[in-house]
């Protein structure tokens, strides 16, 4: 018998984020097992920080009203007698509100899931203002009554969501299911490099704020000028988007013109291939830090089987590298990225001295959609 899925999430099927590519990857999977996933961008009216208080009070109630016609559109697709599963994925806000106008309408008849991939309301870096923040808490903290079920990406997120909801027993009983990889995604694994060639860095992702290559290109041209010779054998390939990171500019400073290759943005399934051919793969994170995220594209280059460098101060992500041998860390700090630069180097010269990355069966996508769908479905988690 299939079962229906109603997903409710921010971003569109083909956006490159990886929001969409972890749900992409789960539908794959919970369709084979007899799920039917229906996909619903939900992005309802903003208002900017600049606005005056009428024009956001205005633009709340637009947000309520569109919200509430987007809710009756979907409430029309299936049988009010029949039971039906919505799964709303925040943050924004915006398909919570959807899902629990849904849940106001359909009642004991829909259950109504929230994913939780972020701190979203009360994070450690926000952009909103301090009155804005506090309206997003009010909001999040009445559309969370609606919920049956939750899911969280991290333990440390589930954590934090526990003592500000103490009172819910949706989110004291909710789930954590991470990010994966899918092991289909890649295709024929290519040799590994050996030790005669360029060592090939690849880096996916864009920059923006403290999460940008400066420390990284300040080492190169370090390395290059006390040793050149080691250092020629290194390359550094970007894809992404830049923002408005000045890579060039930055590029010609550090005299990286032969080091440092910009690829722009890329297909999915094109930069899965790219993983398994590098010889690292590199992670850079902000430099302010969390202590409760996960770098999606951590998962991706678990999958690809080859080294990871995570240049970081992020602990939960320092946790997770050391406890599974994936490769090499760094600190934000100039002499550490070097020394650890120095190490990789190092190891690409010795046969067989990159470390060999066994991808953890815990994180592949086929097992993590079963918990998924058990926990959706059924009301527990087991694989």
């Amino acid at each position: 018998m299939t079962q229906r899925l109603l997903l409710l999430m921010g971003f569109a099927e083909e956006d490159t984020k990886m929001a969409s590519v972890r749900w992409r990857r789960f539908r794959k999977y919970l369709h084979r097992d007899g799920v039917d996933l229906q996909w619903v961008t939900v992005r309802l009216p903003y208002s900017e920080e600049s606005a005056g208080a009428a024009a956001k009070a205005a633009g709340e109630f637009r947000v309520l009203g569109r919200a509430r016609a987007l809710a009756r559109q979907l409430a029309q697709r299936w049988n009010p007698d029949t039971k039906a599963v919505a799964l709303a994925s925040i943050p924004t806000l915006d398909p919570l509100y959807v899902g629990a106008m849904l849940k106001r309408l359909a009642g004991t008849n829909l259950e109504l899931v929230l994913e939780i991939r972020d701190v979203y309301a009360r994070p450690e870096i926000y952009e909103y203002s301090r009155l804005r923040r506090r309206l997003e808490i009010l909001k999040e903290s009445m559309l969370v009554g609606y919920v049956d079920k939750v899911i969280y990406l991290t333990d440390e997120i589930r954590r934090r969501y526990c003592t500000y909801y103490p009172h819910l027993s949706s989110i004291q009983t909710g789930v954590v299911i991470t990010n994966g990889y899918d092991p289909e995604e890649y295709g024929p694994r290519p040799p590994a490099p050996g030790q005669n060639g360029t060592l090939e860095i690849n880096y996916f992702g864009s920059f923006y704020g403290t999460r940008n290559p400066d420390l990284l290109f300040q080492t190169l041209h370090r390395v290059r000028s006390s040793d050149p010779q080691r250092a020629a054998v290194a390359r550094v390939h970007i894809w992404g988007e830049l923002g408005n990171y000045p890579l060039q500019e930055k590029v010609a400073q550090y005299d990286l013109q032969d080091a440092v290759l910009y690829h722009g943005v890329a297909s999915h399934d094109s930069i899965m291939k790219e993983y398994s051919s590098a010889g690292v793969n590199l992670i850079i994170t902000h430099t302010a830090g969390s202590s409760y995220a996960l770098p999606g594209k951590l998962f991706e280059c678990m999958g690809a089987a080859r080294p990871v460098w995570a240049i970081t101060d992020d602990q939960i992500l320092r946790d997770l590298i050391s406890r599974h041998n994936l490769g090499y860390l760094s600190s934000h700090e100039i002499g550490s990225i070097e020394n650890t630069l120095l190490t990789i180097l190092h190891d690409h010269a010795s046969a067989g001295r990159l470390p060999s990355v066994r991808p953890p069966e815990d994180f592949a996508v086929c097992s993590l959609a079963q918990q998924l769908k058990n926990f959706m479905m059924n009301g527990h988690q087991d694989a």
